[in-house]
């Protein structure tokens, strides 16, 4: 063991530099949804037979990642339908 730990006193580190961060997702999307749809866009995603692939990147958009809620874009079930007179 004390071999390893002076094999690695002598080595140091030999990683490479950390990357700059990329810009925030959801930045340029977050004023649209509050100025069009006061912060409360519902979508709803159908599926008429596929691989399920664009259901796994639905539900990759809401882990905590992403997050793509805290934007104000909701994936639902069925949203809900304004009345029309």
């Amino acid at each position: 063991m004390f071999r390893i730990l002076n094999k690695i006193r002598k080595i140091g580190i030999v990683t490479e530099p950390k990357e700059p961060l990329p810009e925030p997702f959801g930045t340029p999307v977050q004023p649209e949804v509050t100025c069009c749809f006061a912060k409360s866009l519902a979508v709803r995603q159908v599926d008429a037979g596929s691989c399920n692939g664009c259901e796994l990147e639905i539900h990759a958009l809401n882990n905590p990642y992403y997050d793509i809620e805290r934007f104000g874009i909701h994936f639902v079930a069925s949203p809900r339908m304004p009345i029309c007179y």
